[in-house]
């Protein structure tokens, strides 16, 4: 193999999973060397995109948090390891990006011992953050600035709101650069009006984005919340008026921000993309799902797997106090049925999927691709 001309091992490598080219570190000093160069981390990436992508399925069963490698299409499920998180501690997948996901635990009794993990799934790597100066909050973004050139310049976003009297609040924001291994402190920069539930993430570009639903002066209220990881600010953009008011589930579609929005009127949902980010008037609806809720059967949106397919959560209501057991049921827009997926959940707000890259990039000080 000494022999092999190095572009023409670089390709062979770059076609490999992650598991065989971190055993190939330990053949020879030359490999190690290539295989944790940022050259070829960086060019794994880009590679992933295309060839080594998978999701990321959390939930929580009986009580316990538990995150699976869910593979389309066959929708199968394998098991990843979460020790390095305490035993009987529950805990939500924040999102993940360049193959480094983001865990946090929120202790409410004990807000203290609330903690934010950066694993990578592909590896096994992890490492939990240092503690921020106020407690790590239920409102925590994950992000990464892909205009700095460093393919592990993620963000941590940690909001803690405080209300007082008269609905009004003050919030305490801060973020970890993982590259520079510390927390700084932005103060009150929270946009009003908001809640203590944003609703699931997803990062755009060099954007951390959220698109809350609730209730202000009798009235529901959406819109994007954005956080820009490179100038820590956030912004806030509008949802055109002919967007349905109901439940709204952001998401990432054909490379666009979307929206699976609840048409309460229909009782159907709706698939809606931002052809032009930023521009209210670039959305557009992709169509309506064939999946309707009503009274006694209930269907809520996680999100869209790599395959296309979107991940709904079944109940059926028995009465006024009595429900079924949930489930997850993945829907293919194209048949426009659901597929089978015997998999029980124990509430809808603990399950998140988020789409994730193999990667080589190390959370390790020593190992990582810091200079």
């Amino acid at each position: 193999m000494a022999s092999f001309p190095i572009d023409v091992l670089v390709e062979i490598f770059l076609w490999l999973s992650v598991k065989p080219l971190v055993r190939f570190r330990c053949v020879c000093k030359s490999w190690n060397s290539l295989l944790t160069s940022p050259f070829f981390i960086k060019a794994y990436l880009e590679r992933s995109i295309k060839l080594h992508k998978f999701d990321l399925l959390k939930y929580d069963f009986n009580n316990i948090s538990r995150v699976q490698i869910h593979y389309s299409p066959k929708n199968e499920l394998s098991n990843l390891n979460t020790s390095f998180i305490k035993d009987g501690e529950k805990f939500k997948l924040v999102g993940s990006c360049n193959g480094i996901a983001c865990l946090s635990s929120f202790n409410g009794e004990i807000p203290h011992h609330s903690k934010i993990f950066l694993w990578n799934p592909s590896t096994g790597e992890n490492i939990t953050l240092p503690q921020p100066s106020h407690h790590v909050s239920n409102l925590v973004g994950f992000g990464f600035n892909p205009l700095s050139g460093h393919p592990d310049d993620f963000s941590i976003v940690n909001m803690n709101i405080y209300f007082e009297q008269h609905s009004n609040y003050t919030s305490q924001v801060e973020v970890y650069s993982f590259r520079r291994n510390c927390w700084k402190q932005l103060g009150n920069i929270f946009p009003p009006p908001l809640t203590r539930h944003i609703g699931n993430q997803v990062i755009f570009k060099n954007f951390i984005c959220w698109c809350p639903c609730f209730y202000l002066d009798g009235e529901l209220v959406a819109f994007l919340i954005l956080f820009n990881v490179g100038q820590d600010d956030f912004q806030k953009i509008a949802l055109p008026d002919i967007m349905p008011l109901g439940e709204k589930v952001i998401s990432l579609l054909e490379g666009c921000l979307s929206v699976i929005a609840h048409n309460s009127s229909t009782e159907n949902f709706e698939v809606w993309i931002m052809k032009e980010f930023g521009i209210c008037k670039s959305w557009i609806k992709l169509y309506t799902t064939g999946v309707s809720t009503g009274r006694l059967l209930s269907y809520r949106p996680v999100g869209f797997a790599n395959s296309g397919e979107v991940f709904f959560i079944h109940t059926f209501y028995m009465g006024l106090r009595f429900k079924s057991p949930s489930h997850l049921a993945p829907y293919n827009i194209q048949s426009e049925k659901f597929e089978e997926f015997n998999v029980e959940v124990d509430w809808y707000d603990t399950t998140q999927l988020v789409t994730c890259l193999e990667s080589l990039i190390s959370l390790s000080s020593t190992n990582n691709v810091k200079h």
